[in-house]
């Protein structure tokens, strides 16, 4: 186990004289909302009433995490190193696996064996000691349960609670989940989307929805429109319109780059924008996009910016949000959010979660996933009027204050926590949220 913070022991004191102690696990390698979330969740909580102690399976290199750091909150590396990629198949094995898929399930179940005994049994056995040694009193799962077997197995073998906060994981790996449900004391969904998935799956013992949550505070003191335009490269004169997302099959960039095709037909006042996109491991997804732009004859508008860690300044030089994914099922979107911190309309897919944020019609529109020709229509009715444009802003940053600031949400959440985590000794209160399953 690595530490960017020291912990001393913490056996033998009363837990009456203490904040209650929280492990958060944080199941991501690397930068993006669910680290954001626990960094915007730490800037509010009140530590007098609970002590969070951050904790990553494997490194974390983002400026998130960093700011985490910088709050005085103890930041914990259980795993030595990334987890080890899949091997890519070659023709043989490609071959071999079409023809005979049983022996494609033997291999695969050889591997998730061989995982569970060499990396998340001897993991979840070493956060048991931690927690035991930090006299942690509730395990908290950021992300789906199922990125988390080794927290679940702690927190059972170290006799404490566990909570998830479900963001994602929509439809996935129900058979796992199906096992690891019966160990969780309660599911916090954080949109209408995850709620139901969890509610569809067997071994929910307790669920409440509270929303996603943004640090407002974060959206002041920004650059301003034109000089964050000139950093990132974009033209004068024309209004922008961007994709903001990790660069993954299925997040929607290449309907985003079709769709920018048919607008620059009938519109030519614009140019288009995708940020994400990290070398080496993004390059052959990022080729295939640029080579698409290359074929359809838009290059002239487009730019591709690459991986950016301060999405709020690169907001500010936006004047339309497009998230529009088709097979990744988003559970919110966090950008959707920041995006409406920064009064902006949006056109998202009717994906997941993403219809809590962005309301058809009124903050933006909302068009069924794949449908290019909506995608272009909704973005070109914002384009063609001004007033419009500028009302769903307007309404998109009010909702945001109204139902995902972090500050309220946030309360909410570490409420409901503490029913779990009561130093005092005192047996939780078990008022039932509305939405509650029990």
């Amino acid at each position: 186990m690595t530490s960017t913070t020291s912990l001393a022991p913490t056996e033998g004191r009363t837990r009456d004289s203490r904040p209650a102690r929280v492990l958060f696990l944080e199941s991501g390698t690397g930068p993006g909302g669910s680290v954001n979330f626990l960094r915007d969740f730490a800037v509010h909580l009140d530590r007098g009433r609970l002590s969070p102690i951050m904790g990553f399976y494997s490194p974390n290199s983002s400026r998130s995490l960093n700011e985490i750091e910088q709050l005085g909150v103890p930041v914990i590396i259980f795993g030595d190193g990334q987890p080890s990629p899949e091997p890519a198949a070659g023709y043989i094995s490609r071959l071999f696996d079409t023809r005979l898929r049983r022996i494609r399930r033997l291999r695969t179940a050889a591997r998730i064996v061989s995982r569970a005994l060499t990396i998340q049994l001897p993991l979840a056995w070493k956060l048991r000691r931690f927690i035991k040694n930090q006299a942690v009193e509730m395990v908290v799962l950021n992300q789906d349960v199922h990125f988390h077997v080794p927290g679940v197995l702690a927190a059972k073998w170290a006799g404490v609670p566990c909570i998830c906060r479900k963001a994602g994981g929509i439809g996935e790996a129900r058979r796992l989940k199906r096992l690891l449900n019966r160990w969780v004391d309660l599911f916090v969904s954080i949109s209408k989307a995850t709620e139901a998935d969890q509610r569809d799956t067997p071994g929910t013992r307790r669920l409440i929805n509270i929303h996603e949550g943004l640090d407002l505070t974060r959206f002041g003191g920004l650059p301003l429109k034109q000089a964050m335009r000139k950093q990132l490269g974009l033209p004068d004169g024309k209004k922008i319109v961007a994709s903001i997302s990790r660069i993954e099959k299925g997040k929607g960039q290449i309907e985003f780059i079709k769709m920018a095709s048919l607008i620059l037909k009938r519109y030519d006042a614009v140019a288009f924008v995708i940020v994400g996109g990290r070398e080496p491991e993004d390059l052959p997804l990022l080729s295939e996009l640029k080579a698409l732009v290359h074929a359809l004859h838009v290059e002239n508008d487009f730019i591709f910016t690459g991986w950016r860690d301060d999405i709020p300044a690169v907001m500010t030089a936006v004047d339309i949000f497009v998230h529009c994914p088709t097979t990744f099922i988003e559970g919110l979107a966090r950008t959707c959010l920041e995006a409406m911190a920064l009064s902006l309309p949006a056109v998202v897919s009717d994906n997941g979660g993403m219809a809590d944020a962005v309301l058809d019609g009124v903050t933006g529109f909302v068009v069924p996933p794949g449908d290019i020709e909506r995608m272009a229509d909704a973005v070109l009715a914002l384009l063609t009027d001004e007033s419009l444009a500028r009302e769903c802003g307007r309404q998109a940053r009010r909702r945001l204050e109204q139902e995902f600031d972090v500050v309220g949400n946030g309360r909410a959440l570490l409420e409901v926590l503490l029913e779990y985590a009561h130093p005092s000794g005192h047996s939780p209160v078990r008022a039932a949220p509305k939405g509650e399953q029990g």
